[in-house]
């Protein structure tokens, strides 16, 4: 059974995974007599169907003991897709580095512009199966190509990519500074009473 597939039996009953035979017996039967297709011929069999399914298993010590070995395996993988689902920011960035690469290498060597695959995970410390991510991102984007070699080098168009980021990180730069000069300027100014005329109530800035 796949991930896709994969039913989390004591959700679908809403029991614990702590609870006692006779808790899931107690539960399935109340839900059983909800869903069963004689109470209510328009309901889901589907979902009766799957409810019987997981009394089944459950209910018997060794079944559910080896159900519980594909569950925990299961809730692992989930857990690492949430992980890696949450490392967006860093395959940017890892993405960033690595046509950097490429284009780095073509910029000093046009007659031989390619890198292997497996130097460019060493050069960057990216583990293979990211790497190949990468990689089949740039060839959708149409970024690098794979030369005569058999080595991959980047494109004209990867090479507008790199180009285009630097002048928007630039931009960005200049607009944070710009404005770090602006507060500090502002902050920096004082108001003082006129000294040729203190008594006229004008202010001036220093």
């Amino acid at each position: 059974m796949n991930n896709s597939e994969f039913i989390d039996y004591y959700e679908l009953l809403e029991v614990s995974p702590n609870a006692n035979t006779a808790t899931i017996e107690k539960i399935f039967r109340y839900l059983a007599s909800r869903f069963h297709p004689d109470v209510d011929p328009s309901g889901n069999r589907v979902r009766f169907n799957k409810l019987v399914a997981a009394y089944d298993t459950l209910k018997d010590a060794e079944s559910r003991a080896a159900y519980d070995v594909e569950l925990n395996k299961y809730q692992q993988q989930k857990s690492e897709l949430v992980n890696e689902a949450k490392n967006t920011d860093a395959d940017s960035v890892d993405r960033h580095r690595l046509l950097s690469l490429f284009y780095a290498q073509r910029k000093r060597n046009m007659k031989e512009p390619g890198i292997g695959t497996m130097k460019a995970g060493e050069i960057l410390g990216c583990p293979m199966e990211v790497l190949e991510f990468h990689l089949w991102y740039f060839r959708e984007k149409g970024w690098v190509q794979r030369e005569e070699s058999g080595l991959l080098s980047i494109t004209a168009l990867g090479v507008d990519e790199i180009e285009a980021r630097s002048q928007r990180w630039a931009s960005s730069d200049r607009m944070i500074t710009d404005q770090t000069f602006n507060e500090a300027s502002y902050s920096n100014a004082q108001i003082s009473v006129s000294t040729s005329n203190p008594g006229n109530g004008q202010f001036e800035l220093a």
